[in-house]
């Protein structure tokens, strides 16, 4: 018994008396900073800066709206049919008739609105309008047109 407690204590002696030994770790010197960069964000970017775009919806087939109310919006947004058939200039200043499917006649010049329609220009051979209409989903759109001096028919 002896020697077993003398074989222990030199043991636990030997094992206190060794120290484990710490490396000390030298900082290396950073990397130098590397950039990422991020495509998609630039991608998003770009694609805010781009204007929206319009879809026409009478060349498009949507399945939530009922086909009845498809038609009757396509057929309020039909364009008023109305021709040029006179320009005047008087002082420098050009007066236009138009004239509907009902032969019912509009003078006109630059500023005046005809229902939805408003007159924009009048030039020697062409009038340009802007006819203002309201889409399914409850927005103004404006869309320009020109109307052409109608030609009289000759016999």
């Amino acid at each position: 018994m002896k020697y077993l407690v003398i074989f222990l204590s030199i043991i636990i002696l030997v094992s206190c008396s060794h120290k484990e030994e710490k490396k000390e770790t030298v900082p290396k010197a950073l990397p130098e900073k590397t950039e990422i960069e991020d495509i998609e964000l630039k991608n998003w970017a770009k694609s805010l800066e781009e204007k929206p775009y319009k879809i026409n919806i009478s060349k498009l087939k949507n399945p939530f709206i009922a086909p009845e109310v498809l038609k009757s919006t396509i057929e309020k947004r039909g364009k008023i049919p109305l021709d040029l058939v006179g320009i005047l200039e008087k002082r420098g200043e050009r007066i236009a008739l138009l004239q509907d499917n009902n032969k019912k006649g509009y003078i006109v010049k630059v500023g005046t609105k005809v229902g939805n329609i408003k007159v924009l220009e009048i030039g020697k051979d062409y009038v340009i309008i802007e006819e203002e209409e309201t889409n399914i989903y409850g927005e103004k759109e404006r869309n320009k047109r020109i109307l052409p001096l109608k030609k009289e028919k000759t016999s």
